[in-house]
């Protein structure tokens, strides 16, 4: 006789908040010299399903601020700041390791996010704008843009019902391919959004993993050769 341990699917909503380092990759690099993080929040909801084999899928309803921050290296007071609100939804592969009240778990895929409202703070900043080449400060935004993201984080299951989780994760933003820009600012061969930070989030279990020990058993190969006299 030998025992298995079996699982079944678990279906988990709820919500999500999170902090950020974000940033503009800029090229020539050059263009991310005077460049310093900005800092801001996100919020969302989220819902994950989990097969029993605990591979399954991650989706969320995000609402973030992205951007990046340019300061001058010698005066703190020559500063500028583009703000970019988002609706972002990201679709991601989700998977875990264990079975017990602590799990490790892992996400990667893709997002789409459409932008809410885009916003400019400089401060004695005009030169920097007035004498930049590469036009980058008097462009907008897309309206829709593409990433992906990968995270790493752990899950600690309260019961049946609730469970924690906290993760860090970094994305980074596809927008078409090459530019965030509606337009091709002068000289700039592409430009992306990046994010490094991290999450929590508490999440209710409408259909909670149940683990049970399956028993199998098996005919001993010497019982099946025995020979009968009749």
């Amino acid at each position: 006789m030998f025992s298995a341990v079996s699982a079944t699917a678990q279906l988990s909503v709820g919500v999500r908040a999170g902090y950020g380092a974000f940033g503009a990759n800029f090229e020539p690099p050059a263009l991310t010299g005077n460049q310093v993080p900005l800092y801001e929040p996100s919020f969302g909801i989220v819902g994950i399903f989990n097969d029993k084999s605990n591979a399954g899928i991650q989706v969320e309803v995000n609402y973030t601020v992205k951007g990046w921050r340019d300061r001058d290296k010698d005066d703190s007071n020559i500063e500028y700041k583009r703000e970019l609100t988002y609706i972002e939804v990201p679709m991601m592969t989700h998977f875990e390791l264990g079975r017990s009240w602590f799990r490790i778990y892992g996400v990667l895929g893709p997002y789409v996010a459409f932008k809410q409202s885009e916003k400019e703070t400089a401060r004695n900043f005009d030169a920097y704008i007035s004498g930049n080449p590469y036009d980058l400060y008097n462009q907008k935004a897309r309206s829709i843009d593409f990433g992906n993201k990968a995270g790493l984080g752990f899950r600690i299951n309260f019961g049946q019902r609730f469970s924690a989780f906290a993760d860090v994760r970094y994305d980074l933003q596809l927008a078409g391919g090459q530019n965030i820009f509606k337009k091709q600012p002068n000289g700039i061969q592409a430009s992306r959004l990046t994010e490094l930070g991290g999450s929590i989030g508490l999440v209710f279990n409408i259909l909670p993993q149940r683990t049970e020990v399956v028993k199998e058993y098996y005919v001993p190969k010497e019982g099946m050769n025995e020979e009968f006299d009749y």
